[in-house]
């Protein structure tokens, strides 16, 4: 892992599961980036930041279009689904979000990219973070 800085620009449309809440945001934050590679010309990029209870996540996937869940399966098209502490908390058809609420402890968050039909890609990444 290494530090990287970047600039996030995405609308806001938040989501709200139970007492975690996941959000598209504007961020402008110093992250850290993470990358898992895969397949040909598609790999996963995750930069992350956290703040207070809640984790900035932009995720990276060249060739790569964001759909809602549902429909026939097409090569580079789909969703992420989010997993926290190997629970799955939403499917985001967005870049950049927040996972809003987390409790103070140790925690695992997992990115599945998701094709349209529900299948998975190779791509998953892991992070895990400590919230204070």
């Amino acid at each position: 892992m290494f530090q990287f800085f970047f600039l996030l620009s995405f609308l806001c449309f938040p989501i709200h599961i139970n007492e975690i809440s996941v959000a598209a945001q504007n961020i402008n934050q110093t992250s850290f980036s993470e990358t898992s590679e895969v397949e040909n010309e598609r790999f996963l990029q995750v930069e992350h930041h956290v703040r207070g209870n809640d984790v900035y996540l932009e995720c990276i996937i060249p060739n790569f279009t964001f759909k809602q869940s549902g429909g026939q399966k097409r090569d580079g098209e789909g969703h992420l689904n989010v997993i926290v502490d190997g629970k799955r908390i939403e499917k985001v058809s967005t870049a950049a979000f927040i996972i809003k609420g987390l409790s103070k402890g140790e925690h695992t968050l997992t990115i599945q990219v998701v094709h349209n039909d529900l299948t998975k890609y190779p791509l998953e990444h892991k992070i895990h973070v400590q919230i204070h």
